[in-house]
């Protein structure tokens, strides 16, 4: 009779500890699932802080793996390109940069950076073609400029002052931004009568701008009613 008794205290005492034990290994468990998957919007946010902070190693792995978890994420394709540029991945930077192009065409910071990368591969003819067909496309001043400060610094100042005469053509004179940077490219390749031109054009558009007034100050032109006269863009 004892002994009957003991074993079905032993039993009761293994049964109620059972009790405990059961969730305490499913929370465990629960837990350990979270830790090795973390949320998208974690990643996320790690992705972008890494990026901000230039930490561009942490960056391209976080964005990576949100690629891998949605590649058709343009955000994460873009941020994955950025990252992997930074790192000197040009392959996987363009790689990322091009879909993620595809899915946004109309972005321009996407297509800024894929320019760059191909700039940095070496890849004059891809970058033309791209910065080309974008500018036909577009018909935007500021993608002719672009194409004009790519051929500057791929020592081919004649298409640069072709690009430039371009981006003029299309202006639409709803800002000065064009004719500063038409002036200060002109500026770098010499040719001081044409930057001289546009600044003046700009001035036209905007008498108030102090500075297209400061750099025609710098040529020795004095801002005023004299100077609002016709002008030719072309050299």
């Amino acid at each position: 009779m004892m002994d009957s008794e003991i074993a079905a205290r032993e039993c009761s005492a293994m049964t109620s500890r059972n009790r405990w034990i059961l969730p305490v290994v499913l929370c465990v468990g629960v837990l350990t699932g979270c830790e090795s998957k973390p949320a998208t919007q974690t990643i996320r946010d790690q992705a972008h802080r890494a990026m901000w902070q230039g930490r561009w190693v942490d960056a391209e792995s976080l964005y990576g793996e949100l690629v891998s978890r949605a590649p058709e994420d343009w955000r994460a394709l873009y941020g994955y390109g950025v990252s992997a540029m930074a790192t000197g991945d040009l392959p996987a930077a363009r790689q990322s940069l091009e879909i993620a192009h595809t899915l946004k065409p109309s972005n321009r910071e996407i297509a800024l950076v894929l320019a760059e990368t191909m700039y940095l591969q070496k890849d004059h003819n891809a970058l033309f073609q791209f910065l080309g067909d974008r500018a036909e496309a577009r018909k935007s001043s500021e993608d002719w400029l672009l194409l004009a400060e790519y051929a500057l610094m791929s020592d081919d100042p004649d298409s640069a002052r072709d690009f430039i005469q371009q981006a003029m053509v299309v202006d639409d004179a709803s800002s000065v931004d064009p004719y500063l940077t038409a002036a200060t490219l002109s500026e770098q390749m010499g040719d001081l009568d044409a930057a001289m031109r546009y600044l003046h054009t700009g001035w036209q558009v905007d008498p108030s701008n102090e500075e297209l007034a400061a750099r025609l100050r710098g040529y020795g032109v004095v801002p005023g009613p004299t100077l609002a006269m016709p002008s030719s863009d072309s050299p």
